[in-house]
Order: structure tokens, then C-alpha cells, then sequence
């Protein structure tokens, strides 16, 4: 079997328009992900009462579930009742009319909510106890104190792992494939399709993700030190 580079060449050139889509299905996931994540943790870290426990069961449980998993269950659910209940709440739909990438964004959405939640925990348990006490002293209430110190203390903290989690959503966005959605990983296969040089297509995408998880890393480290600098300076 004969290496073809300039079929990796030619790859990389059809895989690069489907970029933006990869990157849509990441970031969207990332912001939902996170949002819910953050709940979680704001539950968990207050310990309030029943919804504590059911969010700490609820994260082991989808902790230990592959993420192919959690989306072919989701499809299943989602294709065998959406009609029924698209009929109940008198919407227009149909299963048909949904995007399939929606699909996968609920699937990376709950994956990022798992990551994300465990990151801002322990982020929380980061910040002192004494600003909790100044904050109490200062008259704040508990979303105030939420808002103005835990969150803004945490962040910093918690950032590298949002950029990690961002990483692996980008990779894992790779499970759009299974219901016909082309982003990189499918339109690298798609392109091999017509002369079965999976391994040169495969190569290709790795490059993108390789390109994309670079200039990422590149960005968010920038980010790092203005986190860094403004802490600096916060203090003095």
C-alpha cells in the first residue's frame, strides 16, 4: 500500500469549511454545559437540601456512562417520542424537522455539565473562608456573595479546565457523524469513501483537530496571564 500525501493534501482542503460547524456544536455545548455545570456545583457547594443529593447521584451516574452512549440514548428517546409529545404541546413539529446536531449538542452539553461541575466544586473549595465571613460581615446576601466573590475568585481557577473540557468537546463532537451530521471527522471519511484511504483522511483530520487544539491552547494561555495580571493588581 502506497502512502499518498497529496491525498492528506486534498483532505485537509475539503475538511476545512466543515471547521465552523465542529466549532459551533463545541462552544454551544461549552456555554450550556457550563451554565448547568455551574448550577450543579452551586447546589452541591451549598449543600441545599434534596437537590444536593440528587445532582450528586445524577453526576455519578452520567460520570460513568460513555458519551456514545448517552447520545444513542438520547436519539432513541428523542425519535421514538418527539412526535407524541411535539402533538401534546400543539407544536408544529415533527422528528424530521430537527437539526441532528442538536442532538449532539444535548449529548456534549450533558458531557460539559459533568466536567464542568466537578471543576467549579472544586474551584469553590479553592476560595478562603474569610471571604465568605467578610462578605457576611459587609451585609451581602448569598447571590451577592455569589456573584461578587465566589464566582470572581473561582473563575480564574476553574479556567484551564473549561479550556480542557473546550478540547474535548471539539473531539467529541465527532459523534454528530452517527446521525449524518458532517463536521470534520465525518467529512474526512466521506472524502475516503471513493478510494479507501481511511488512513491518509484520517491523518488529515488529526492535523485540524491538532491545528485547532494549538491555537486554543495559544489563546487561552494569553488568557491566563490577563487573569493573572488583574488578580496581581486586585491585591496590590
Amino acid at each position: 500500500m502506497t502512502f499518498d500525501f497529496g491525498f492528506i493534501l486534498q483532505v485537509v482542503l475539503k475538511i476545512i469549511p466543515y471547521v465552523p460547524v465542529t466549532l459551533y456544536m463545541a462552544v454551544v455545548s461549552l456555554i450550556i454545559g457550563g451554565a448547568l455545570g455551574l448550577l450543579v456545583a452551586l447546589a452541591r457547594f451549598y449543600q441545599v437540601p434534596g437537590l444536593s443529593q440528587v445532582m450528586t447521584v445524577m453526576i455519578t451516574v452520567l460520570k460513568g456512562v460513555p458519551l456514545v452512549l448517552v447520545f444513542l440514548v438520547i436519539f432513541l428517546i428523542t425519535s421514538q417520542n418527539f412526535n407524541n409529545v411535539a402533538k401534546i404541546l400543539g407544536l408544529h413539529l415533527q422528528y424530521g424537522d430537527l437539526p441532528m446536531s442538536l442532538l449532539a449538542i444535548i449529548g456534549l452539553s450533558l458531557m460539559a455539565m459533568v466536567g464542568l461541575s466537578e471543576a467549579f466544586r472544586g474551584a469553590f473549595e479553592s476560595v478562603k473562608l474569610v471571604q465568605f465571613d467578610a462578605a457576611r460581615s459587609l451585609g451581602m446576601t448569598t447571590g451577592q456573595t455569589i456573584r461578587r466573590v465566589l464566582v470572581p475568585q473561582a473563575f480564574p481557577v476553574a479556567f484551564p479546565m473549561i479550556v480542557n473540557m473546550l478540547i474535548n468537546l471539539i473531539k467529541g463532537t465527532a459523534i454528530a457523524s452517527l446521525v449524518s451530521v458532517v463536521e470534520i471527522f465525518s467529512a474526512a471519511t466521506q472524502a475516503a469513501s471513493s478510494n479507501y484511504k481511511y488512513f491518509e483522511a484520517y491523518i488529515a483530520a488529526a492535523i485540524i483537530y491538532w491545528a485547532m487544539t494549538i491555537l486554543i491552547e495559544r489563546g487561552a494561555h494569553w488568557v491566563e496571564l490577563q487573569l493573572a495580571k488583574k488578580m496581581e493588581r486586585a491585591i496590590s
